[in-house]
Order: C-alpha cells, then structure tokens, then sequence
C-alpha cells in the first residue's frame, strides 16, 4: 500500500440497513502505486496503524512556474514542483 486515504467500518448489507445484528468490518482504502483505487478489509487491531499513515491530499501553486498542482501527503513529506527543473 503506498498511500492510505482512509480507514472506516462497513457492513456486508447491501440495502445499507443497520441494526444491532448487522454485521460490520472495517475497511482500508488506499491507492497503489499504479494510482489506481482500492480497498482491503483489516483486523480490528489493525486500525491504529493504518489510521496513523493516512495521506491528505492538497493543492499547491508553484511561484516560479505560477502552475497549480495536487500531491497525496504524509506528515513528513517535502514538497517540489512536479513541473519546475530543480
């Protein structure tokens, strides 16, 4: 998994009714490195973790080359211009 979008629970209803024998799980939603969208169901210990490396996505604008651009994040990350020639 390269960048973790979400983490919520689901039931397995597909009416999306609830009560308290419906069935629910969790489920990661992610995007690979391919840039294509998926999601995984995980153990409920899993949780904390995958909650801890969730990336938000945000628009940038480059002054230099005045082009606005959009990137996943972690906390951590540094951010170039994807257009710019560094």
């Amino acid at each position: 998994m390269e960048y973790v979008t979400g983490v919520s629970w689901t039931t397995n209803n597909p009416k999306k009714r609830t009560n308290e024998r419906t069935k629910r799980y969790p489920l990661v939603y992610y995007y690979d490195e391919s840039g294509s969208f998926h999601t995984k169901r995980v153990s409920r210990l899993q949780i904390p973790f995958y909650k801890a490396k969730i990336c938000k996505s945000k628009t940038f604008y480059c002054d230099k080359c005045e082009k606005k651009f959009t990137l996943l994040l972690k906390k951590d990350s540094i951010v170039t211009c994807p257009y710019c020639e560094n």
